[in-house]
């Protein structure tokens, strides 16, 4: 009786920890809704030599692990194949800085749609603090859709020369999506709970 109170418990507590990474929330974006929300055919276009980007600012807390990317893009007909390449900046001094972690969005269509696309390698943003959403594309022409009533700060740099910052701009819808890094004590639990568990089940 005590073991099974005792499996009960520890399963109960290992559940509270796992289930908020099953959720992931939104760390920046161009609206507080995933997928966010767009207009068709309005949008920022983004060529080989045409770069896009717009800042945002993490919630306080944190820090937080980054895992998924949510933006609203298409291509017109005849660029069948295109892809955008969309990476998290620094914040510079109010432009665009050092690239944190860069990805590749395929399967982009003439279909305007909210695309994703994961971060597969580690990608931690402290809390409350800036950075910048920048895309692009290596080949024809990709039209990263404006937000559903986003307005605010955008910039674009030609030939990766000098970045361009307008204000009070069409900001291209785009959610970044992410969880709170694990507090040291939840990874201790999960590393003594698991094998804690395992081992009862090879008692019975």
């Amino acid at each position: 009786m005590m073991k099974s109170q005792i499996v009960f418990t520890l399963a109960a507590a290992l559940m509270a920890v796992l289930t908020p990474s099953l959720y992931a929330e939104i760390i920046g974006g161009s609206s507080d809704t995933s997928p966010p929300p767009f207009w068709e055919n309005s949008f920022w276009g983004m060529t080989s030599s045409i770069e896009r980007a717009f800042p945002f600012t993490t919630p306080s807390g944190g820090p937080y692990i980054i895992e998924e990317l949510e933006v609203a893009a298409y291509h017109y007909e005849g660029m069948t194949g295109a892809t955008a390449y969309f990476s998290i900046n620094a914040d510079n001094a109010g432009e665009p800085g050092d690239v944190q972690a860069l990805v590749e969005l395929t399967g982009i269509t003439t279909s305007q749609q909210v695309l994703s696309v994961d971060f597969t390698d580690e990608l931690i943003l402290g809390g409350d603090t800036s950075y910048w959403l920048v895309g692009g594309t290596n080949q024809g022409q990709v039209n990263w859709n404006f937000g559903d009533m986003a307005f605010g700060t955008a910039a674009y740099r030609v030939d990766e020369g000098e970045w361009t910052i307008l204000s009070g701009a069409n900001v291209s819808a785009f959610a970044i999506l992410g969880n709170p890094v694990p507090e040291p004590s939840t990874i201790l639990l999960l590393g003594l709970g698991v094998p804690f568990l395992s081992g009862l089940r090879r008692k019975r």
